[in-house]
């Protein structure tokens, strides 16, 4: 199913070139770049005119072929919906919805949240936490929009929305357009639009990193930085956040407030191991310690030994061997990249990953 949907949005987006470029497309506008069968492509565009995406402008005429046009190609407004993707472990779900404009993500995060306290901004990126299944939202309270339920099955995410007005438009006008969107059906009712939402159940991976920088020079939070910018840059994993949040300042060897990072992605299954691996070689080339230390996380669900660890070594001095444990009770992987003193802020940076930003810089509040 998954294959199907690829090659699917792949005709699509061919098809949307060629007919911006001549107003319409043939079969063999398509077969000259695809190579494929003509039999095929005549399927494809079958089933493009059934659904209503492709329209017919000239039957075929004896020797004159078929010409076809994009629905909708009038000119529209540019789509806010950059991104939405998916991570999924076991029976929790994050949904990723990343934004191009502040007000639309403000706005959603607004309307969500009526339905499910799990939701929160990062950056430009919406967050939902969900568990799949039927959802718990009365459907009679949504005002503009609302999550109705998730389904996952066979490597994918079915996400169901009811949507009213405005984001009604952004459902069937605008959300086909994000990056990894596989899918996308919708049916209108008299007073509003529900909508199902395809896209692939990624791993969730967070990498923890510390002690990176020496009194000669570099910083964690920029090596860390431009570790996710090489990451995300790799074909199926997508970008989900930079962090940076303090440990207990007055500890020895520290070279400024005692600052660890995080990274975020969303990973396609069978890349999850040679990216952690390509983390491990690019912070081992670029590191200027001799203690430098990488903890990965794969997964949603918290873990109480990580989080009761964090916690520790935001308030005092804590030790290699207590970080060595929280993390094999939690099941998070430590890599000494350098050395080991940068186990203990690697292990700790993971159990800040659902911290706010005001937490993240103030080790005096609770999580």
């Amino acid at each position: 199913m998954l294959k199907v949907l690829e090659k699917r949005k792949e005709f699509i987006k061919l098809i949307d070139r060629i007919t911006h470029d001549k107003g319409y497309f043939d079969v063999q506008d398509i077969v000259s770049v695809t190579g494929l069968p003509r039999s095929t492509v005549q399927d494809w565009i079958n089933r493009f005119v059934d659904e209503g995406c492709v329209e017919v402008l000239e039957e075929r005429a004896g020797r004159k072929r078929a010409k076809y046009a994009r629905r909708r190609m009038r000119s529209l407004p540019a789509s806010a919906c950059k991104r939405i993707f998916t991570t999924v472990d076991n029976d929790l779900v994050e949904i990723f919805h990343e934004c191009r404009s502040e007000g639309c993500i403000a706005f959603c995060e607004f309307m969500y949240l009526k339905g499910n306290p799990k939701v929160r901004k990062n950056g430009m990126i919406l967050r939902q936490r969900v568990k799949a299944g039927e959802s718990d939202v009365n459907l009679d309270d949504i005002i503009s929009l609302g999550l109705e339920k998730v389904i996952v099955k066979d490597g994918l995410v079915y996400q169901y929305i009811r949507t009213y007005g405005g984001p009604a438009y952004s459902l069937t006008e605008m959300m086909e357009q994000a990056d990894g969107v596989l899918d996308i059906t919708y049916d209108e009712k008299p007073d509003y639009v529900e909508g199902v939402i395809v896209t692939e159940a990624l791993t969730h991976v967070t990498i923890g990193i510390d002690d990176t920088d020496s009194e000669e020079g570099g910083a964690t939070f920029a090596l860390t930085l431009s570790l996710l910018d090489l990451l995300s840059s790799i074909e199926g994993v997508y970008r989900v956040s930079h962090n940076v949040g303090f440990l207990y300042h007055d500890v020895p060897y520290k070279t400024a407030g005692n600052a660890v990072s995080y990274i975020e992605m969303g990973i396609m299954h069978d890349l999850v191991d040679p990216v952690i691996q390509s983390a491990h070689e690019y912070l081992e080339s670029q590191t200027r310690s001799d203690n430098t230390a990488m903890a990965v996380k794969i997964g949603l669900k918290a873990c109480p030994a990580l989080l009761e660890f964090t916690k520790k070594a935001r308030k005092g001095i804590v030790t290699v061997d207590e970080a060595l444990s929280a993390a094999k009770d939690s099941g998070v992987m430590v890599y000494e990249v350098t050395g080991n003193r940068g186990i203990i802020g690697a292990v700790a940076a993971l159990g800040m990953i659902d911290y706010p930003p005001e937490e993240l810089m103030d080790v005096t509040k609770e999580k």
